[in-house]
Formats: C-alpha cells, sequence, structure tokens
C-alpha cells in the first residue's frame, strides 16, 4: 500500500532566486509544502522517498514577479542547491 505525507513548511529566500525563466522570487519567507511518498516493505514498515518541496504564491506575489496568476511551483532542485532553506 502506498502512503501520502504532506507537510507545511517555510521557505526563505536570502537572495533573489528564479523559480523559472522570468518569475524570479524576491528575498524574504514563503509557504510552501513538503511531500514524500511511502510505500510498505514486506517486513511491514514504510520506506520513504526524498521529499519533494512546492511553494504556493498568490495572485498579489505574482504580478511582482512576471505577471503570472496564481500557481504552485516545484521547488525541489532549489532546496537542494542551497538557493532556498527550509525553515
Amino acid at each position: 500500500m502506498q502512503r501520502l505525507q504532506t507537510r507545511t513548511v517555510r521557505f526563505e529566500a536570502t537572495q533573489a532566486v528564479e523559480l523559472k525563466p522570468g518569475v524570479i522570487l524576491p528575498r524574504g519567507y514563503y509557504t510552501g509544502t513538503e511531500t514524500r511518498t511511502g510505500l510498505e516493505t514486506a517486513s511491514g514498515g514504510v520506506s520513504w522517498t526524498a521529499p519533494h518541496y512546492k511553494i504556493a504564491l498568490t495572485r498579489e506575489q505574482l504580478p511582482k514577479m512576471g505577471g503570472l496568476i496564481s500557481e504552485e511551483i516545484d521547488v525541489t532542485k532549489l532546496c537542494a542547491s542551497g538557493e532556498l532553506a527550509i525553515t
């Protein structure tokens, strides 16, 4: 059986970060989610995948970053590289 675990996290951008072409995240704190998938093992435990991170940007935040409407963006690679810190 597969399990899904999601929790709210806070990201810190210590400097401007390009989320995708034309969308720059200004320095500051942002809310997002951490999601992991778990698969039950034969021994009865659970084996969890590496977490994936998404940042949720509001309609009010996005016009300042490229004119988009609200969007959820995968920032897993930015967290792994240290461009976004999980606080």
